[in-house]
Protein backbone atom coordinates (compact mmCIF):
# COMPACT_ATOMS: atom_id res chain seq x y z
CA UNK A 1 0.00 0.00 0.00
CA UNK A 2 1.60 3.25 -1.07
CA UNK A 3 0.47 6.61 0.20
CA UNK A 4 0.89 9.22 -2.54
CA UNK A 5 1.46 12.86 -1.67
CA UNK A 6 1.48 14.77 -4.96
CA UNK A 7 1.46 18.56 -4.81
CA UNK A 8 0.69 18.96 -1.14
CA UNK A 9 -1.76 16.08 -0.76
CA UNK A 10 -0.24 15.27 2.65
CA UNK A 11 0.33 17.67 5.50
CA UNK A 12 2.94 16.78 8.11
CA UNK A 13 2.77 18.28 11.60
CA UNK A 14 5.75 18.44 13.94
CA UNK A 15 8.18 18.54 11.01
CA UNK A 16 10.73 21.06 9.85
CA UNK A 17 11.75 19.77 6.42
CA UNK A 18 11.84 16.17 5.30
CA UNK A 19 15.02 14.67 3.92
CA UNK A 20 15.55 11.63 1.76
CA UNK A 21 18.64 9.57 1.21
CA UNK A 22 20.34 9.66 -2.19
CA UNK A 23 18.85 7.21 -4.67
CA UNK A 24 20.61 3.88 -5.16
CA UNK A 25 20.19 1.80 -7.69
CA UNK A 26 17.13 -23.83 0.55
CA UNK A 27 15.72 -26.21 -1.46
CA UNK A 28 12.39 -25.54 -3.16
CA UNK A 29 9.58 -27.30 -1.30
CA UNK A 30 7.17 -29.55 -3.13
CA UNK A 31 3.42 -29.14 -3.02
CA UNK A 32 0.36 -31.10 -3.97
CA UNK A 33 -2.17 -29.66 -6.42
CA UNK A 34 -5.83 -29.44 -5.46
CA UNK A 35 -8.03 -31.82 -7.45
CA UNK A 36 -11.19 -31.70 -5.35
CA UNK A 37 -14.52 -30.04 -6.07
CA UNK A 38 -15.17 -26.37 -5.56
CA UNK A 39 -17.85 -25.43 -3.07
CA UNK A 40 -19.43 -23.56 -5.99
CA UNK A 41 -19.13 -26.35 -8.53
CA UNK A 42 -17.05 -26.28 -11.69
CA UNK A 43 -15.02 -23.08 -12.04
CA UNK A 44 -11.89 -22.60 -14.16
CA UNK A 45 -8.96 -20.39 -13.24
CA UNK A 46 -6.82 -18.85 -15.95
CA UNK A 47 -3.68 -16.77 -15.54
CA UNK A 48 -2.38 -14.39 -18.18
CA UNK A 49 0.86 -12.42 -18.11
CA UNK A 50 0.90 -8.82 -19.24
CA UNK A 51 4.05 -8.07 -21.18
CA UNK A 52 6.44 -5.55 -19.57
CA UNK A 53 5.98 -1.98 -20.71
CA UNK A 54 8.40 0.89 -20.26
CA UNK A 55 7.91 4.54 -19.34
CA UNK A 56 10.25 7.45 -18.88
CA UNK A 57 10.06 7.02 -15.13
CA UNK A 58 10.50 3.28 -14.66
CA UNK A 59 9.81 -0.16 -16.07
CA UNK A 60 6.61 -1.73 -14.85
CA UNK A 61 5.95 -5.46 -14.77
CA UNK A 62 2.75 -6.97 -13.56
CA UNK A 63 1.21 -10.41 -13.50
CA UNK A 64 -2.47 -10.01 -14.24
CA UNK A 65 -4.50 -12.91 -12.91
CA UNK A 66 -7.97 -13.25 -14.33
CA UNK A 67 -10.46 -15.25 -12.30
CA UNK A 68 -12.23 -16.68 -15.35
CA UNK A 69 -15.33 -18.60 -14.35
CA UNK A 70 -18.41 -20.12 -15.88
CA UNK A 71 -21.21 -17.75 -16.86
CA UNK A 72 -23.29 -18.76 -13.84
CA UNK A 73 -20.54 -18.28 -11.26
CA UNK A 74 -19.31 -15.00 -12.80
CA UNK A 75 -22.76 -13.55 -12.25
CA UNK A 76 -22.34 -14.25 -8.52
CA UNK A 77 -19.81 -11.40 -8.14
CA UNK A 78 -21.27 -8.77 -5.86
CA UNK A 79 -24.40 -10.75 -5.00
CA UNK A 80 -23.80 -11.01 -1.24
CA UNK A 81 -26.30 -9.16 0.93
CA UNK A 82 -24.03 -6.18 1.65
CA UNK A 83 -24.43 -2.42 1.38
CA UNK A 84 -21.52 -1.99 -1.03
CA UNK A 85 -21.54 1.81 -0.89
CA UNK A 86 -20.99 1.77 2.87
CA UNK A 87 -17.95 -0.54 2.96
CA UNK A 88 -15.18 0.27 5.43
CA UNK A 89 -11.74 -1.27 5.73
CA UNK A 90 -13.02 -3.76 8.29
CA UNK A 91 -13.54 -7.51 8.61
CA UNK A 92 -16.73 -8.95 7.16
CA UNK A 93 -17.28 -12.74 7.42
CA UNK A 94 -17.25 -14.65 4.13
CA UNK A 95 -17.95 -18.27 3.14
CA UNK A 96 -14.56 -19.88 3.66
CA UNK A 97 -10.79 -19.60 3.63
CA UNK A 98 -8.04 -21.79 2.15
CA UNK A 99 -5.53 -23.74 4.23
CA UNK A 100 -2.23 -25.49 3.43
CA UNK A 101 0.15 -27.27 5.80
CA UNK A 102 3.91 -27.70 5.44
CA UNK A 103 5.97 -30.47 7.07
CA UNK A 104 9.74 -30.17 7.52
CA UNK A 105 9.95 -33.98 7.64
CA UNK A 106 8.78 -34.36 4.04
CA UNK A 107 9.69 -30.86 2.77
CA UNK A 108 6.22 -30.82 1.24
CA UNK A 109 3.21 -28.54 1.17
CA UNK A 110 -0.13 -30.28 1.42
CA UNK A 111 -2.94 -29.75 -1.03
CA UNK A 112 -5.46 -27.02 -0.14
CA UNK A 113 -8.35 -27.44 2.23
CA UNK A 114 -11.43 -25.23 2.18
CA UNK A 115 -12.28 -24.21 5.73
CA UNK A 116 -15.74 -22.84 6.52
CA UNK A 117 -15.00 -22.18 10.20
CA UNK A 118 -13.54 -18.75 10.92
CA UNK A 119 -11.49 -19.96 13.89
CA UNK A 120 -8.14 -21.78 13.88
CA UNK A 121 -7.22 -24.77 16.05
CA UNK A 122 -3.60 -24.08 17.03
CA UNK A 123 -1.12 -25.91 19.29
CA UNK A 124 -0.47 -24.08 22.55
CA UNK A 125 3.28 -24.29 21.88
CA UNK A 126 3.14 -22.90 18.33
CA UNK A 127 6.11 -20.70 17.49
CA UNK A 128 3.77 -18.08 16.04
CA UNK A 129 2.30 -17.55 19.51
CA UNK A 130 5.55 -17.60 21.50
CA UNK A 131 8.18 -16.16 19.17
CA UNK A 132 6.22 -14.28 16.52
CA UNK A 133 7.22 -16.64 13.70
CA UNK A 134 4.55 -15.26 11.40
CA UNK A 135 4.28 -13.11 8.29
CA UNK A 136 1.49 -12.05 5.97
CA UNK A 137 0.59 -10.31 2.74
CA UNK A 138 -2.18 -8.08 1.48
CA UNK A 139 -3.53 -7.84 -2.07
CA UNK A 140 -6.84 -7.17 -3.74
CA UNK A 141 -9.24 -8.58 -6.31
CA UNK A 142 -11.33 -6.22 -8.42
CA UNK A 143 -14.54 -6.72 -10.36
CA UNK A 144 -13.84 -5.06 -13.71
CA UNK A 145 -16.04 -3.39 -16.30
CA UNK A 146 -15.88 -6.43 -18.60
CA UNK A 147 -17.34 -8.60 -15.82
CA UNK A 148 -14.09 -10.39 -14.98
CA UNK A 149 -12.43 -10.45 -11.58
CA UNK A 150 -8.72 -9.64 -11.53
CA UNK A 151 -5.92 -9.72 -8.97
CA UNK A 152 -3.34 -6.93 -8.89
CA UNK A 153 0.30 -8.10 -9.15
CA UNK A 154 0.01 -11.31 -7.10
CA UNK A 155 3.46 -12.41 -8.29
CA UNK A 156 4.99 -9.44 -6.45
CA UNK A 157 3.15 -10.36 -3.26
CA UNK A 158 4.45 -13.90 -3.65
CA UNK A 159 8.03 -12.63 -3.82
CA UNK A 160 7.59 -10.42 -0.79
CA UNK A 161 6.00 -13.21 1.24
CA UNK A 162 9.01 -15.41 0.54
CA UNK A 163 11.40 -12.61 1.51
CA UNK A 164 9.61 -12.36 4.84
CA UNK A 165 9.54 -16.14 5.24
CA UNK A 166 13.29 -16.39 4.63
CA UNK A 167 13.98 -13.77 7.30
CA UNK A 168 12.02 -15.83 9.86
CA UNK A 169 13.39 -19.24 8.80
CA UNK A 170 10.08 -20.38 7.35
CA UNK A 171 9.63 -22.43 4.17
CA UNK A 172 9.25 -20.80 0.78
CA UNK A 173 5.81 -20.78 -0.81
CA UNK A 174 6.10 -21.65 -4.54
CA UNK A 175 4.56 -19.09 -6.88
CA UNK A 176 2.26 -21.73 -8.34
CA UNK A 177 0.92 -22.58 -4.89
CA UNK A 178 0.51 -18.91 -3.98
CA UNK A 179 -1.50 -18.23 -7.14
CA UNK A 180 -3.57 -21.36 -6.64
CA UNK A 181 -4.36 -20.36 -3.06
CA UNK A 182 -5.27 -16.74 -3.74
CA UNK A 183 -7.38 -17.51 -6.80
CA UNK A 184 -9.18 -20.33 -5.00
CA UNK A 185 -9.99 -18.05 -2.07
CA UNK A 186 -11.44 -15.46 -4.45
CA UNK A 187 -13.33 -18.01 -6.50
CA UNK A 188 -14.95 -19.62 -3.47
CA UNK A 189 -16.04 -16.22 -2.17
CA UNK A 190 -16.82 -14.55 -5.48
CA UNK A 191 -20.19 -13.26 -4.28
CA UNK A 192 -18.27 -11.07 -1.81
CA UNK A 193 -16.28 -9.31 -4.55
CA UNK A 194 -17.71 -5.75 -4.55
CA UNK A 195 -19.41 -4.99 -7.87
CA UNK A 196 -17.79 -2.78 -10.47
CA UNK A 197 -18.47 0.89 -9.77
CA UNK A 198 -18.95 0.46 -6.03
CA UNK A 199 -15.43 1.61 -5.21
CA UNK A 200 -14.77 -1.53 -3.16
CA UNK A 201 -12.53 -4.55 -3.59
CA UNK A 202 -12.00 -8.00 -2.14
CA UNK A 203 -9.04 -7.84 0.23
CA UNK A 204 -6.94 -11.01 0.24
CA UNK A 205 -4.79 -11.81 3.28
CA UNK A 206 -2.32 -14.72 2.96
CA UNK A 207 -0.95 -15.60 6.40
CA UNK A 208 2.06 -17.89 6.95
CA UNK A 209 3.00 -18.95 10.47
CA UNK A 210 4.77 -21.55 12.57
CA UNK A 211 2.06 -23.90 13.82
CA UNK A 212 4.36 -26.59 15.29
CA UNK A 213 5.36 -26.46 18.97
CA UNK A 214 8.76 -25.29 20.23
CA UNK A 215 9.56 -24.18 23.76
CA UNK A 216 13.18 -23.27 23.06
CA UNK A 217 13.91 -20.57 20.49
CA UNK A 218 13.99 -22.46 17.18
CA UNK A 219 12.04 -22.70 13.92
CA UNK A 220 8.90 -24.82 13.97
CA UNK A 221 8.62 -28.27 12.40
CA UNK A 222 5.21 -27.47 10.91
CA UNK A 223 3.84 -24.41 9.15
CA UNK A 224 0.40 -23.29 8.08
CA UNK A 225 -0.57 -21.05 5.19
CA UNK A 226 -4.05 -19.52 5.35
CA UNK A 227 -5.66 -17.30 2.74
CA UNK A 228 -8.67 -15.37 3.94
CA UNK A 229 -10.69 -12.73 2.09
CA UNK A 230 -13.05 -9.94 3.07
CA UNK A 231 -14.75 -7.15 1.10
CA UNK A 232 -13.39 -3.69 1.92
CA UNK A 233 -13.73 -0.03 1.08
CA UNK A 234 -10.96 2.60 1.25
CA UNK A 235 -8.43 2.31 4.08
CA UNK A 236 -8.99 5.96 5.00
CA UNK A 237 -12.36 7.70 5.00
CA UNK A 238 -12.78 9.95 2.02
CA UNK A 239 -10.77 7.81 -0.40
CA UNK A 240 -8.04 9.85 -2.12
CA UNK A 241 -8.81 13.02 -0.18
CA UNK A 242 -5.80 14.48 1.69
CA UNK A 243 -5.29 13.49 5.32
CA UNK A 244 -3.10 15.09 7.97
CA UNK A 245 -0.12 13.01 9.07
CA UNK A 246 1.93 13.27 12.26
CA UNK A 247 5.66 12.65 12.58
CA UNK A 248 6.09 10.11 15.35
CA UNK A 249 9.37 11.24 16.94
CA UNK A 250 9.00 9.36 20.21
CA UNK A 251 9.10 5.87 18.71
CA UNK A 252 10.98 3.87 16.07
CA UNK A 253 9.23 1.57 13.62
CA UNK A 254 12.19 -0.74 12.96
CA UNK A 255 15.87 -0.94 13.84
CA UNK A 256 18.63 -0.90 11.21
CA UNK A 257 19.36 -4.47 10.09
CA UNK A 258 16.19 -5.62 11.85
CA UNK A 259 12.99 -6.93 10.27
CA UNK A 260 11.67 -3.66 8.88
CA UNK A 261 11.92 -4.96 5.30
CA UNK A 262 9.79 -8.02 6.12
CA UNK A 263 6.02 -8.02 6.47
CA UNK A 264 5.96 -9.60 9.90
CA UNK A 265 3.47 -9.08 12.68
CA UNK A 266 6.13 -7.70 15.03
CA UNK A 267 6.51 -4.55 12.92
CA UNK A 268 2.82 -3.81 13.22
CA UNK A 269 2.66 -4.71 16.91
CA UNK A 270 5.33 -2.07 17.54
CA UNK A 271 3.13 0.49 15.79
CA UNK A 272 -0.09 -0.14 17.73
CA UNK A 273 0.72 2.17 20.65
CA UNK A 274 2.14 5.04 18.53
CA UNK A 275 -0.78 4.64 16.12
CA UNK A 276 -3.34 4.91 18.90
CA UNK A 277 -1.58 7.92 20.44
CA UNK A 278 -1.50 9.54 17.01
CA UNK A 279 -5.24 9.04 16.53
CA UNK A 280 -5.99 10.45 19.99
CA UNK A 281 -4.22 13.63 18.84
CA UNK A 282 -6.52 13.77 15.85
CA UNK A 283 -4.25 12.38 13.12
CA UNK A 284 -5.27 9.31 11.09
CA UNK A 285 -1.72 8.36 10.08
CA UNK A 286 1.76 8.57 11.61
CA UNK A 287 5.13 8.90 9.87
CA UNK A 288 8.39 7.42 11.15
CA UNK A 289 11.92 8.78 10.82
CA UNK A 290 14.96 6.52 10.49
CA UNK A 291 15.98 4.91 13.77
CA UNK A 292 19.72 5.55 13.34
CA UNK A 293 19.99 9.29 12.69
CA UNK A 294 16.38 10.35 13.18
CA UNK A 295 16.44 12.85 10.33
CA UNK A 296 15.41 10.86 7.26
CA UNK A 297 11.85 9.97 6.33
CA UNK A 298 11.31 6.19 6.46
CA UNK A 299 7.66 5.26 6.03
CA UNK A 300 4.19 5.56 7.45
CA UNK A 301 2.90 3.15 10.03
CA UNK A 302 0.77 1.42 7.39
CA UNK A 303 2.34 2.33 4.05
CA UNK A 304 5.29 3.58 2.05
CA UNK A 305 6.04 7.27 1.69
CA UNK A 306 6.14 8.78 -1.79
CA UNK A 307 6.01 12.42 -2.82
CA UNK A 308 6.44 14.84 -5.68
CA UNK A 309 9.16 17.36 -4.80
CA UNK A 310 9.96 20.10 -7.31
CA UNK A 311 8.38 17.99 -10.03
CA UNK A 312 10.44 14.91 -9.13
CA UNK A 313 9.12 11.61 -7.78
CA UNK A 314 10.90 10.80 -4.51
CA UNK A 315 10.68 7.90 -2.07
CA UNK A 316 12.96 6.93 0.85
CA UNK A 317 15.94 4.69 0.18
CA UNK A 318 16.22 2.52 3.28
CA UNK A 319 16.92 -1.14 3.99
CA UNK A 320 14.41 -0.94 6.87
CA UNK A 321 11.44 -0.12 4.63
CA UNK A 322 9.04 -2.79 3.39
CA UNK A 323 9.13 -3.02 -0.40
CA UNK A 324 5.88 -1.79 -1.88
CA UNK A 325 3.83 -3.57 -4.53
CA UNK A 326 2.50 -0.32 -6.02
CA UNK A 327 5.51 1.96 -5.43
CA UNK A 328 7.59 0.64 -8.34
Amino acid sequence: MAFCSPCGGLRLNNASAFSQRPSCSTNAPRFSTYHGKSLLGSVSLNTSVRAPSSSSARNIRSLKCVISSSETSSKLAGTADIDWKSLLFAYIPTRCHVKYTYSTETNTWSGPELQTESTVNLHIGATALHYGQSCFEGLKAFHCKDGKVRLFRPDENSKRLNTSAHRLCMPQVPLELFLEATKMAVRENVMYVPPYGSGGSLYIRPLLFGSGPKIGLAPADEYTLLVMVTPVGDYYKGGLSPVTGYICDGYDRAAPRGVGNAKVGANYAADILPNQECKKKGFPINLYLDALERKYVEEFGTSNFVAIKNGTYVTPDSASVLKSITNK
